[in-house]
């Protein structure tokens, strides 16, 4: 009798993890395909940091690669993951991280289950309880201040000066990321029959696509970029990179005299259009979360800066003298425009009184 023929691979955990990572991929393009760039990436970015943290965390808890993975490997313990962030905190990580490699892996885990029943148990990822994190928030800006970066680096910058000057102005102006503005192409602009401005689109993070408006006198701008491109490209901010951008911003922080300690980063343009939609609008946070991108109003927040409004604070109302003098002053006209732009809670609170003192 001859002996049974095993197959080299036994087990197809490698496979059915590499299912998983491609469909990071297909979740990438999101039926996006309008706004894909010729020139981008077979692999996404997403992929690839899924690849990392799943690689990481076998190699360190089984000490496997993820080709020689067995379906006993899959099982894991409170405990296994418990040193996996002991690990990641002592080689210097923030929680943060660490939350998003868990999160990665709670997702392959999730996809394995249905053909890993018996090794596979989610609730240990719910057993580890959560880890504090601490938001990051950028240096604050506004756009007087942006125009001024974006005037300087023009003036003394020596390479691409104009590129720079109006990436900075568009950073301003759309709030999309660094990396998004860079993507932007000529072909991403729609003029809109409304307003005679332009709508410019472009995919971002998460393969979102992001839409703002554009005022046409800045499209205008934007448009002696074309002119004098001596390249062919579709590509608005083409010889650009997100490197070269943030040592132009440095260089232009230390001739401004902008000190370190506000840590202003190019990522604090994105806030500059947010807080200014905030307090054009008058304070619509909604429109503030439109211009931002952003799908909780939490989100935004984070970009605004911050208004310690005290005027309406008990300390300052319970001691604060009214000069009702002024009232007895004032003439009809005067109370007649001021309740034509009154809020209309308060214009309906004047008429109730006005009824009930004339019995009408």
């Amino acid at each position: 009798m001859s002996a049974e023929i095993k197959p080299i691979k036994e087990y197809k955990v490698f496979d059915d993890i590499m299912s998983f990572l491609y469909s990071k991929d297909i979740a990438s393009s999101s039926g996006n395909s309008k706004y894909q760039t010729k020139d981008a990436p077979m692999v996404s970015n997403t992929r690839k940091n899924y690849t990392g943290d799943i690689k990481q965390f076998f190699r360190i808890l089984k000490e496997k690669e993820i080709e020689y993975l067995s379906e006993s490997d899959l099982t894991i313990t409170k405990s296994d993951l418990t040193g996996f962030i002991k690990y990641l905190q002592s080689k210097g990580l923030v929680n943060k991280t660490i939350k998003r490699k868990l999160a990665s892996l709670k997702m392959l885990y999730k996809y394995l289950s249905y053909d890993y029943k018996e090794f596979i148990d989610l609730s240990v990822f719910d057993s580890v309880g959560k880890l504090k994190t601490v938001e990051k928030n950028w240096g604050r800006t506004n756009k007087e201040e942006a125009d001024l970066i974006a005037e300087d680096m023009y003036i003394n910058e020596r390479q691409k000066p104009l590129l720079k000057k109006l990436c900075v102005k568009a950073a301003a102006r759309t709030s999309f990321r660094l990396s998004a503005l860079l993507r932007i192409r000529w072909s991403d602009f729609e003029i809109d029959s409304a307003t005679e401005h332009y709508v410019v689109s472009v995919l971002d993070k998460g393969s979102k696509v992001v839409s703002t408006g554009i005022n046409k006198s800045f499209y205008e701008e934007l448009l002696e970029l074309k002119n004098k491109n001596t390249v062919d490209t579709d590509y608005v901010f083409k010889g650009l990179s997100e490197q070269s951008l943030r040592h132009s911003l440095k260089r232009s922080k230390e001739r401004l005299g902008i000190p370190p300690e506000r840590d202003l980063k190019f990522h604090s343009f994105k806030g500059v259009g947010i807080d200014y939609v905030y307090e054009h609008t008058g304070h619509d946070i909604l429109a503030a979360r439109e211009q931002g991108n952003h799908s909780s109003v939490s989100t935004t927040e984070r970009y605004m800066s911050k208004r310690n409004d005290i005027s309406k604070t008990a300390g300052v109302i319970m001691d604060e003298e009214i000069e009702i003098n002024k009232l007895y002053e004032a003439k009809k006209e005067d109370f007649v425009s001021f309740f034509e732009k009154a809020e209309p809670a308060i214009l309906n609170k004047f008429i109730k009184f006005l009824s009930e003192s004339n019995g009408f």
